[in-house]
């Protein structure tokens, strides 16, 4: 006798119960979807038969088990078109093509079975009911009975096996947020199906077996809202390939089971076993349900092919010959670029993957850069920026590669599936050394499968060693900005060369002086030459004294809004400023040198504007630390300058600048314990944002 216990009505209760909530649920998530709309008539039909089985199996006389009996094989009459449309519809952003394509399958399914109880209502069972052993009641199957068990055991193979092409076409997140809805809803059919062989096989409808479908259905829909609270309602769409079930794992386990089943009768007739299969039901179904899980699971299937790689299989790889070439490529490069371009290559040639991309953090800038690329160009990655922030900022908190598609992955905060797939990137490795982070390591899957065990040792090993090499090669060119910088006084040198000849041109203006001093055109010449000489000694001393001395700060209680108007009010600065300040306390800081600070950024913004654009200062707190940000429309930066350029005393993109404004103010800022971050866009304009600490510096 299949799995049975005392029926309780409340079994029967929280069944329908747990089946109205999931069908409403799906049409709160989506009233106009027709998968949706299916899903709520599929849960509507699995009610009223739960209901009609329960009065049936409790029937007192016969006459009312096989009347209870047919009306709810009439209600199972809509189970496979209902299901059938929800599987070709859910999750499906391509549902229309499916529908198109399978137009007659979903027609057939509604009408054969349909047609199957209204023309052969009295031939839906063969005679009356006898009483079960345990309880209950066994009625004959009629014609049509066997004709409709027989429609439904197709239909629920083909629900199965569209749930499955579903399950397979996703990855990652959206797989997470699908899984536990297929999985009880391949819970039903599963059962569905094992019913359905069972009463094929006796030729008979047993009514002890609705505990068991009620115990099932009660599960399948606690998976349903457990999936939909955990995903909010919120609707997932992928794009499924048009292709025939070929390949299926779903028809490929039922064939088999349907198989079995069939040696197993032969078995049972000719050694009269009787039904010892089917006593217990309840372990079958969970036994296949615990297959398909384990089959599906992703995280599951990664840890079995990781023992197989480490254990059973020999390495994939001659590690000789790719740490010979990775050496020779890396040694000879002479700059951090090269390095990085020389990773990535070797990564790309190793994995054969076509998009590998080194993605750094770069002082001065708040959004990582593009070191090297194998697919993309750094100019052209201002799209990918922001993604690759969200998604660094993930790699941070993680050790070891990451598989963009592992289900234990899940949803990374802002990075959409369309970046990951633009940017073709399936597997992301951290860039460190002990507790320094530095960047990642971005490629791509060539063959759009998974990497095994030994590609992901392999690719920990490759980007260790790539963390290494880059930081290396930054502490040595650190090593050469400090040598840059011993190297000012020489290069005072053409300043003080500038100054002598501002001295001869003053000094031949003033020879010519007693000789022409009655002359008005003379005078006036002269004044404005002796103003712009002057204006040019105190502009470029007050450049370069700062290059060899440190700065004594002379701390005090400010009000931030206050001292940036009393900086800018009264000058022309050639363009409109516009003030925007935000609520501040007092800071702790040097009120001269941060007035310098936002006169050279003020300066500078104008001077890079063309048309006399305006300049906007705002000022906010965030956190600890006082923002005062300088936004300007002019020329903006290119990454390439920031990334090498950005702070470095003689690198400017002004024809007539020196370099040293901006150089002179970061020493001012980090002498405060603050910082400076910078955001451009060439032809749009650049934002500088001081970050000055409240308590000022530690």
């Amino acid at each position: 006798m299949p799995f049975d216990f005392a029926t309780p009505p409340i079994l029967c209760l929280a069944a329908s119960v747990l089946c109205a909530v999931t069908g409403s649920l799906a049409l709160a998530r989506d009233i106009r979807s027709p998968a949706y709309r299916a899903f709520a008539l599929g849960m509507a039909v699995f009610m009223a038969e739960t209901l009609l089985s329960f009065f049936s199996r409790n029937a007192v006389l016969s006459e009312r088990a096989v009347m209870w009996s047919r009306w709810q094989m009439a209600a199972e009459a809509l189970i496979p078109g209902a299901w059938l449309l929800f599987s070709l519809g859910y999750a499906r952003d391509n549902f229309d093509e499916f529908s198109r394509k399978w137009k007659w399958v979903i027609v057939f399914a509604f009408v054969a079975p349909i047609g199957l109880v209204s023309s052969g209502w009295t031939h839906l069972l063969g005679g009356g009911a006898i009483p079960a052993g345990s309880g209950g009641w066994i009625i004959p199957l009629g014609r049509s009975g066997y004709g409709l068990q027989v429609t439904l055991l197709i239909g629920s193979v083909l629900v199965l096996a569209n749930l499955e092409k579903t399950l397979r076409t996703s990855s990652g997140a959206i797989r997470v947020q699908i899984e536990l809805s297929i999985l009880g809803t391949a819970a039903l059919f599963a059962e569905r199906i094992y019913s359905s062989v069972e009463i094929l096989l006796f030729s008979a409808l047993r009514t002890d077996a609705f505990t068991l479908n009620a115990v099932i259905l009660t599960g399948a829909n606690a998976l349903l809202i457990v999936s939909a609270l955990r995903n909010r309602l919120r609707e997932v769409k992928l794009t499924v390939s048009q292709d025939v079930l070929h390949g299926s794992l779903t028809i490929l386990v039922i064939g088999l089971y349907l198989l079995a089943v069939g040696l197993f009768a032969k078995l049972a007739v000719q050694f009269k076993i009787g039904r010892a299969l089917f006593e217990n039901g309840l372990i079958i179904i969970a036994a296949i349900s615990g297959a398909i899980l384990l089959l599906f699971s992703v995280k599951i299937r990664h840890r079995i092919r990781r023992f197989i790689h480490v254990h059973l299989r020999r390495p994939a790889y001659d590690y000789r010959k790719i740490w010979t070439d990775f050496t020779r490529k890396t040694s000879s490069a002479i700059d951090l670029d090269r390095v990085c371009a020389a990773i990535v290559n070797t990564v790309s040639e190793t994995f054969a993957a076509s998009v590998v991309t080194i993605w750094l953090f770069t002082e001065g800038f708040d959004r990582p850069a593009m070191a090297a690329s194998t697919g993309s160009q750094p100019k052209d990655a201002d799209k990918f920026h922001e993604p690759a922030a969200s998604l660094l900022r993930f790699a941070r908190d993680r050790r070891g590669p990451i598989e963009i598609g592992c289900a234990d992955v899940g949803e990374i905060p802002g990075v959409s599936r369309q970046y990951l797939e633009r940017a073709k990137i399936d597997c992301c490795v951290p860039l460190g050394t002990g507790s320094a982070f530095i960047g990642m390591l971005t490629l791509n899957s060539p063959t759009d499968s998974q990497f095994c065990a030994e590609d992901l040792d392999l690719l920990q090993t490759f980007a260790d060693q790539a963390a290494g090499l880059i930081i290396n090669r930054k502490l040595f060119e650190n090593l050469g900005q400090a040598r840059e910088l011993e190297a000012v006084q020489a290069v005072s040198a053409f300043f003080a060369h500038d100054l002598k000849n501002v001295a001869s041109t003053l000094a031949l203006t003033l020879d010519n002086l007693p000789a022409h001093y009655s002359d008005p055109e003379f005078r006036a010449d002269t004044l404005t030459i002796m103003s712009k000489s002057l204006e040019k000694i105190r502009n470029m001393c007050s450049r370069l004294s700062p290059l060899d001395n440190k700065f004594e700060l002379e701390l005090s209680e400010c009000d931030v809004n206050e001292l940036v108007f009393s900086t800018v009010s009264g000058l022309n600065f050639g363009c409109p400023l516009v003030c925007d300040p935000g609520p501040l306390p007092k800071a702790r800081l040097d009120p001269e040198q941060i007035r310098k600070v936002l006169l050279n950024l003020v300066l500078n913004g104008c001077q890079s504007s063309a048309g006399g654009s305006e300049i906007r200062i705002s000022t906010g707190r965030e956190g600890e630390f006082v923002r005062l940000s300088v936004t300007d429309r002019g020329c903006g930066m290119s990454r390439d300058f920031m990334r090498k350029n950005l702070f470095r005393p003689f690198k400017t993109t002004k024809k007539n600048g020196s370099g040293i404004g901006l150089y002179q103010s970061k020493m001012i800022v980090e002498a405060h314990g603050g910082r400076i971050e910078v955001r451009s866009c060439e032809g749009r304009g650049s934002t500088f944002s001081v970050l000055l600490p409240l308590a000022g510096p530690s």
